[in-house]
C-alpha cells in the first residue's frame, strides 16, 4: 500500500508537506529534528563502551545500526509517523570466578593499601573463544553468525 505525504494549507494558502518528528533523549545527536516521509534520517550515539551492550530501537521499518569505534550510527527512511529513537544497556562486564587469580584476591584478601607492601597480582588469561564464535568490536557480545546479535554489527 502507497501511503502519501499529508499536506496541510499554509498561511499564504500554499500546500506545504507535513514534517514529522525524530524524538531521542540528549544523548542522541542529529542534524534536524523533523523530516518529511520517505527522507533519509541519520542518528547518532557517540557513547559506545567497551564493557557494555547496546540495543537501539526506531519505531520505522528499514532501520540499520551501524558501530565505528565509539560511535553507533542508527540510520532508516523517515515513515508518515513521528518516530521514537532508543537505547537500552547493560555491562558485559562480569568476572570470571573459575579464574584461579581472582580467586586469590578473596582467599589472599585485597593488596594491602595503608602503606605495607603492595601484593602483585597475576594478568588474567584471555579466555579463548569456542570454534565458530566470535566477539562483536562493538559492544563485546559473543556471536555465532554473520551478525551481532546484540547491536547488528557485522562480523569482522
Amino acid at each position: 500500500m502507497v501511503r502519501w505525504p499529508k499536506l496541510f494549507q499554509g498561511s499564504n494558502a500554499e500546500s506545504k508537506v507535513l514534517r514529522y518528528k525524530v524524538k531521542f533523549d540528549p544523548c542522541f545527536i542529529s542534524e534536524k529534528t523533523e523530516y518529511e516521509p520517505g527522507e533519509s534520517v541519520t542518528v547518532k550515539y557517540p557513547y559506545i563502551a567497551t564493557d557494555t551492550s547496546y540495543n537501539f530501537f526506531a519505531d520505522a521499518d528499514d532501520v540499520r545500526v551501524d558501530c565505528d569505534g565509539c560511535v553507533a550510527t542508527i540510520r532508516f527512511t523517515m515513515p508518515d509517523h513521528d518516530v521514537e529513537v532508543s537505547c537500552t544497556s547493560r555491562n558485559t562486564m562480569r568476572p570470571d570466578f573459575t579464574d584461579e587469580s581472582f580467586m586469590n584476591i578473596f582467599k589472599n584478601g585485597l593488596p594491602n593499601v595503608d602503606g605495607g607492601q603492595e601484593r602483585v597480582f597475576p594478568p588474567s588469561n584471555e579466555a579463548e573463544l569456542p570454534e565458530g564464535k566470535w566477539e562483536c568490536k562493538c559492544c563485546g557480545a559473543i556471536n555465532g553468525g554473520k551478525f551481532c546479535s546484540e547491536c547488528g554489527s557485522p562480523k569482522q
